[in-house]
C-alpha cells in the first residue's frame, strides 16, 4: 500500500526508506579500492548523484559506476529506480559541450544526454552557472502577466487604479522578487 505524493507522511516514510540506502551506497563507495568521489543528495523522492571531476571521461566513469551501484542497493530494498526520468547534467568552467552521454544499457536504461540548461528548485542553471536563461525566464514571465493585466476590466472601462496596484502587488512582485511559489 502506498502514501500519496501529497500525503503528510510521504517526506516521513521517505527519510524512513532512503537514509539506510544512502548510508550503505556511502558505505560502499568508501571500501572501493578506487576512489570514487560521488556523493548523494535526497529531496523527498528525488535523488541527485554529484560527481566533481574536470575530466568528462572521469566524471562519467564515476557516474555510471555510482549509478548502477544505487541502482543495485535500491532494487535489493525493493524499491525501483525510474531510468526515464533521470538527467545528467555537466558543469564546466570554459565553454558548454554538447551531445555528452552516459548510457545506462547495464541497469536497461536509456542513454543519458547532457542538457544544457537544467532547472532546480525553480531556478535554472547553465553548465557555467550563469543566471541569463534563469533571468530571462521570470522576466518574460513578468512581463506577458503585466500584458494580460490589460486585458482585465469590462468593454466600457478598465479596472480602477487601486486594483492595478493591487494586481501588481499580488502577481507581479512576487515572481520579481523571488517569493513566487515554486
Amino acid at each position: 500500500m502506498g502514501i500519496g505524493q501529497g500525503s503528510a507522511l510521504s517526506p516521513i516514510l521517505s527519510a524512513i526508506h532512503l537514509i539506510p540506502i544512502i548510508k550503505t551506497f556511502k558505505k560502499r563507495i568508501k571500501n572501493l579500492k578506487e576512489n570514487i568521489p560521488t556523493d548523494v543528495l535526497s529531496f523527498v523522492d528525488n535523488g541527485l548523484l554529484i560527481s566533481q571531476k574536470k575530466s568528462y571521461e572521469l566524471f562519467s566513469a564515476f557516474l555510471l559506476s555510482s549509478y548502477n551501484m544505487i541502482s543495485r542497493i535500491l532494487l535489493d530494498a525493493g524499491l525501483i529506480m525510474e531510468h526515464g526520468k533521470s538527467k545528467v547534467f555537466h558543469f564546466i568552467q570554459f565553454q558548454c559541450l554538447p551531445n555528452l552521454s552516459i548510457a545506462l544499457t547495464s541497469v536497461e536504461g536509456p542513454i543519458l544526454y547532457s542538457k544544457l540548461i537544467w532547472r532546480y528548485l525553480g531556478f535554472f542553471f547553465d553548465c557555467k552557472l550563469n543566471f541569463h536563461h534563469h533571468v530571462h525566464f521570470y522576466t518574460t514571465k513578468c512581463l506577458s502577466t503585466l500584458n494580460t493585466m490589460k486585458m482585465l476590466g469590462s468593454s466600457l472601462r478598465g479596472i480602477l487604479p487601486f486594483q492595478k496596484w493591487l494586481l501588481y502587488r499580488t502577481y507581479i512582485l512576487p515572481i520579481v522578487l523571488y517569493r513566487f511559489q515554486l
